[in-house]
């Protein structure tokens, strides 16, 4: 048969959009859709693969409802079952990780095998465990505990995979997967282990513990995540917080100013090392910014913004909620599952809410799976970054982010108002 692009162009536009609704009977409208995507697994291969992963991402990502998932079910099982059967069909990686969406036995096998497959691309494997996430297998957390207690560093970019993949789980059990290996983690691998095991209280409660017992440091988590923790409203972390951190302050604190001449008084008198630097923004600041091409782009990238001077930028760094941009007000959203996101908003439609959150990633809420959400009088940027680095790293990441170029750029110049270094 030849292949048919009109027919897959129309499948592929129906995929980006919001799937048929529950509430109106969505077997007919499944049925087209099905319909459609039988005759493009037909025709076009390319076209059929990307209606597949297309398909998928709209499940896990908890955008279409379970009767119409139950109806696609239904009516794909005797097509996908095939390519599930076939292992060297062209389609069947991407037919089992959508029919594994719905719990199809035989695909939920391959998928746990493929999730734990050494020898896999890292990406399949992440997409393996995400799968099993939205499947509510808990082979997604045994699968991901395997990796993170890998020791290799070539591990490390499917340890970030891993953590990634486990954030719509609701499995108490990944709190510990995550705790046991924190300590061998890479830098950006415990920052998002960190930001996972904020946003549910049954994974915030053996976090608080472990911090208790010094075996991650306070300091890991910055001050918007010690009030995320709050607004999770279990008793026993509040307890907790108010044992490790005191009274935690909800607005903006009015002595970011006389720090900020503190600050000041620090950068004259210490020398930093602005390739030290380098290393020293990607672990705290590369996690939300971006600077000469490094790092995520959550806030600004502050190669362009937020550094017209050295004034500007002191203020920027040390009293961030002291002028908030209207693009860069932070959203708090608690999920019906008792799930509580933090981030910049990506979007806001009637389908669904996505933030983009701390590390760069993307967290997509059904709209109808938001409880509540609310803007913050603060920064996404936390207060006290201080109180993570030391003096000499202060001086070290001022002395790179305070270059118009990256410091190995022999054309680099610091910005306008930078003091000379001292000696």
């Amino acid at each position: 048969m030849k292949p048919l692009p009109i027919i897959a162009l129309a499948l592929a536009l129906v995929m980006a959009g919001p799937l048929p609704a529950d509430d109106r009977q969505p077997t007919a409208d499944v049925n087209s859709l099905a319909s459609l995507l039988e005759l493009v697994i037909d025709a076009d291969t390319n076209s059929a693969r990307d209606c597949l992963v297309r398909m998928a991402e709209r499940i896990r990502t908890g955008g279409v409802e379970p009767a119409t998932i139950a109806a696609l079910k239904e009516r794909l099982t005797g097509t996908l079952g095939k390519i599930v059967a076939d292992r060297k069909h062209p389609l069947w990686r991407d037919t089992v990780l959508l029919a594994a969406l719905w719990k199809d036995p035989a695909a939920v096998k391959e998928v746990v095998s493929l999730a734990r497959q050494a020898s896999a691309p890292d990406g399949d494997r992440q997409l393996a465990i995400a799968t099993l996430v939205s499947a509510k297998d808990p082979a997604a957390t045994d699968a991901a505990a395997e990796i993170l207690a890998r020791r290799d560093n070539s591990a490390r970019p499917l340890q970030l995979g891993a953590i990634n993949a486990l954030s719509r789980s609701e499995d108490p059990a990944v709190a510990q997967a995550v705790l046991a290996n924190y300590a061998q983690l890479s830098a950006d691998a415990q920052a998002a282990g960190i930001e996972l095991l904020t946003q549910r209280a049954a994974w915030a409660q053996p976090l608080v513990k472990a911090i208790a017992a010094e075996q991650v440091p306070k300091s890991a988590l910055n001050i918007n995540q010690v009030r995320k923790l709050i607004s999770l409203g279990d008793r026993d972390v509040s307890q907790a917080v108010a044992k490790l951190w005191g009274t935690v302050r909800e607005g903006r604190d009015p002595q970011r100013e006389a720090l900020v001449r503190q600050m000041r008084l620090l950068l004259a008198s210490r020398r930093g090392d602005s390739k030290q630097g380098v290393a020293v923004f990607a672990k705290l600041c590369g996690q939300c910014h971006k600077i000469h091409g490094q790092g995520q782009e959550v806030g600004p990238d502050i190669t362009v913004n937020g550094r017209a001077s050295y004034e500007q930028l002191l203020s920027n760094v040390f009293d961030p909620s002291l002028v908030i941009g209207e693009a860069y007000q932070a959203r708090t959203v608690r999920t019906v599952d008792g799930r509580v996101l933090t981030g910049l908003l990506a979007e806001d439609s009637q389908e669904r809410v996505v933030l983009k959150v701390q590390g760069g990633k993307l967290e997509s809420v059904a709209r109808d799976d938001v409880q509540a959400m609310k803007v913050s009088e603060l920064s996404l940027m936390p207060e006290g970054i201080e109180k993570q680095l030391s003096p000499q790293e202060i001086a070290d990441l001022f002395a790179f982010i305070t270059l118009d170029k990256h410091p190995d750029d022999p054309a680099a110049r610091p910005i306008a108002g930078t003091p000379p270094a001292s000696k």
